[in-house]
């Protein structure tokens, strides 16, 4: 599986540990999405700053950079959903790279909401990619997740 990339944004870990599994399971190479600007420490300060992101559309400058991009066909995105959707370092991060005939898989983690309107968001910003519905990952759930791999082929 040597053209999947595994790229992940996570403010409190939780995400990055639901990456690491993937890649463990499917032996493929992780990329942390990291930003410039760093995130509040507490929840509530985060979530704030968040929805002023998303209100005033701010795009996170991204400090992390994949060489060879072109080489990965199956990206699987991970990420906390944010506002109900993904965080705008994801809208960054996909701005920054081309992703025409890619095909994206997300993930997420939430307290409470799926990835519908993240899936969605991802599919207006790559129109010439096939995003497909993402998963819920919160826990280290090996079956649950083994199965979700399973589409990747």
């Amino acid at each position: 599986m040597n053209d999947i990339l595994i790229a992940y944004f996570s403010k409190s870990g939780r995400t990055k540990k639901i990456a690491e599994l993937i890649a463990s399971e499917i032996n493929a190479p992780l990329h942390e999405i990291i930003t410039e600007k760093k995130y509040p420490k507490t929840y509530i300060m985060t979530i704030l700053e968040a929805r002023k992101e998303f209100k005033n559309n701010e795009k996170p400058a991204l400090t992390s950079e994949i060489k060879n991009f072109d080489a990965y066909n199956k990206i699987l995105l991970g990420f906390p959903i944010w506002w109900f959707t993904c965080p705008q370092a994801i809208v960054s991060f996909l701005e920054k790279y081309n992703f025409s005939g890619k095909k994206i898989y997300p993930f997420c983690t939430s307290g409470g909401s799926n990835c519908e309107k993240a899936a969605a968001k991802i599919r207006e910003l790559c129109k010439d990619s096939q995003v497909f519905d993402g998963i819920k990952a919160n826990s280290l759930d090996k079956s649950k997740i083994s199965e979700w791999l399973k589409d990747l082929n």
